[in-house]
């Protein structure tokens, strides 16, 4: 009986239970709210200004093409990079030409106004155009 009303003695009083709870799921509703507002996410506009993303996916494959233009070895970072593009350009269907032309010719524009040497910016837009597929869901096998 005496353990009894010790135990009984040492308990919080309700009213603090109550408090605690409440203070609990307001901090972790703030945590929550914290991490949905500042994950990565695709921005809302699309690389290098390009009007689309099927446009945008046919720059990323340009992009690829250009840093290797006699063809893709079979592994790597780059031919993984530019199958990625071609399977997102897929995905969207329509005119997958006119996409891959018009990124082709966005890529074209941007290297001649570019003061840079022509491969830095290749591989600074193949880097863009890497952490946007990130963005996008797709896990790279290879590491760069």
């Amino acid at each position: 009986m005496q353990e009894l009303q010790r135990l009984e003695n040492n308990t919080p009083p309700r009213w603090g239970i109550w408090v605690g709870a409440a203070t609990m799921t307001l901090v972790l509703a703030v945590l929550f709210w914290a991490t949905w507002k500042g994950q990565f996410a695709a921005p809302p506009g699309y690389l290098f200004n390009t009007p689309s993303q099927p446009v945008e996916a046919g720059y990323c494959l340009a992009v690829a093409q250009a840093i290797a233009p006699q063809g893709l070895p079979i592994r790597g970072f780059v031919p993984e990079t530019a199958d990625f593009w071609v399977k997102r350009l897929r995905s969207y269907g329509g005119d997958l030409g006119g996409a891959i032309a018009a990124g082709q010719a966005a890529l074209g524009r941007d290297l001649a106004a570019t003061s840079t040497l022509e491969n830095s910016y290749l591989f600074n837009a193949l880097e863009a155009c890497s952490l946007r597929a990130i963005n996008y869901g797709h896990h790279f096998r290879t590491i760069p």
